[in-house]
């Protein structure tokens, strides 16, 4: 492999002994040769480091690097962007797997099209016996637009993120905010993108995706940041203040920030209203427990 591969992949991972190795076989049956997979361990306390190290062991495409604490999941995500060495990325994450044509079509598609920060593929949605039982294919054009429209377009109608996963520029991605700590913050990236370069899609089924039916108890906002427990639970506000933030940091004009602007609020605070009086009240609900623990903790006098 050159000192300077075609493609990183990075395979962001916590605890993935049960999947982990159909994700790798399946980038290491890729088409094509010129790429390198970056597996960011976030201090895995099962045999995950050890499946690594063997498949390092046989294969030089394969690097390992283990975080000494766990960083969540949108700290383990961007590690992988830093360690990246290509002029492409893509997240393939340890309970996915793709079809070997993946890598080859899409890096064509993005070299068709320089200038462009995603190739998007479709996507198979499949339960953890593999069985496909929804599929997701691209449908809007965000190609043949300009930056303005293509963030409302991308705002407007994208129910899923599967862009994210990808085939990325990795100049382009460097200058997002990448992964944050929010729920969401993948649809905030895809805005930064679309605003940063066209988006190029495939309509072909090449990313199988796991949906996940055993999770038990699960809060994904302290997946994404630990530090979220004492967050309130605001998600649908922050999501539109972000996307709002987004466009006020972007080089478009005042009128075109102005008109996506409109389309984030009717997108959001309108098709919303209703998601964010219920997280105003229970945010209200958990100040007012808040209040009444410190009083009864350290009552007046």
């Amino acid at each position: 492999m050159a000192d300077r591969p075609l493609v990183s992949v990075g395979v962001p991972v916590y605890n993935g002994e049960a999947t982990l190795r159909r994700a790798l076989d399946s980038l290491l049956a890729q088409d094509m040769d010129d790429f390198e997979v970056i597996v960011c361990d976030n201090a895995s306390t099962d045999t995950t480091p050890a499946i690594v190290a063997g498949y390092a062991a046989r294969d030089d495409r394969i690097r390992l690097h283990r975080n000494p604490t766990n960083l969540g999941l949108a700290g383990n995500f961007n590690r992988t962007v830093d360690l990246a060495r290509a002029p492409f990325f893509a997240w393939a994450t340890h309970d996915d797997w793709h079809d070997p044509a993946w890598l080859r079509l899409t890096v064509d598609a993005m070299e068709r099209h320089p200038g462009a920060s995603i190739c998007a593929t479709g996507v198979s949605w499949v339960d953890q016996q593999e069985v496909e039982f929804d599929r997701w294919i691209p449908s809007v054009d965000l190609l043949d637009v300009g930056p303005a429209e293509r963030v409302r377009r991308v705002v407007r109608t994208m129910g899923e993120t599967h862009p994210m996963y990808g085939l990325l520029s990795t100049d382009l991605l460097r200058r997002t905010h990448r992964m944050r700590s929010f729920v969401g913050s993948d649809r905030t990236l895809i805005a930064e993108l679309a605003l940063l370069g066209p988006i190029v899609q495939i309509p072909q089924v090449l990313h199988f995706y796991t949906v996940p039916t055993d999770r038990v108890d699960y809060r994904p906002s302290l997946t994404y940041d630990p530090a979220n427990a004492q967050r309130l639970p605001l998600r649908t506000w922050r999501l539109n203040a972000e996307h709002l933030a987004v466009v006020a940091r972007s080089d478009l004009g005042p009128l075109d920030k102005a008109r996506v602007a409109g389309t984030v609020l009717r997108r959001f605070a309108v098709g919303d209203a209703r998601r964010l009086a219920a997280e105003l009240y229970a945010s209200g609900r958990i100040l007012g427990s808040r209040a009444t623990h410190r009083f009864r903790a350290h009552p007046a006098g």
